[in-house]
């Protein structure tokens, strides 16, 4: 994937282009305390694609690091983001929801 080769009558914005990336991470709620694992699909400069267990709320804030356990080494290997988009093909049968989310 990369940047959208053509955009037609400028229907949609150019994309960051995605890297197929299937890594460990924690994430949590802003505010909250609990660290929940999660794993990559992909990930671009604007953005990542995550699977999880935890079922969020569109909109949902969070903060998301890419260590697998533990508190945060650095403060910058934290990154804030905010859900964007909730897919739940056959959830919770078969498949663990998968999230977009937007880095802040």
């Amino acid at each position: 994937m990369g940047i959208r080769p053509s955009n037609p009558g400028g229907n949609w914005p150019e994309r960051a282009e995605r890297y197929s990336l299937h890594i460990p991470l924690r994430y949590r709620v802003s505010g909250n305390k609990k660290w929940v694992a999660g794993e990559t699909l992909n990930v671009s400069e604007s953005g990542i694609l995550f699977s999880s267990e935890e079922l969020l709320e569109v909109h949902t804030i969070l903060e998301i690091t890419f260590q697998k356990s533990g508190t945060p080494l650095l403060s910058t290997s934290t990154r804030r983001a905010q859900v964007v988009r909730r897919v739940l093909n056959s959830w919770p049968e078969e498949t663990r929801p998968i999230f977009g989310a937007k880095f802040r």
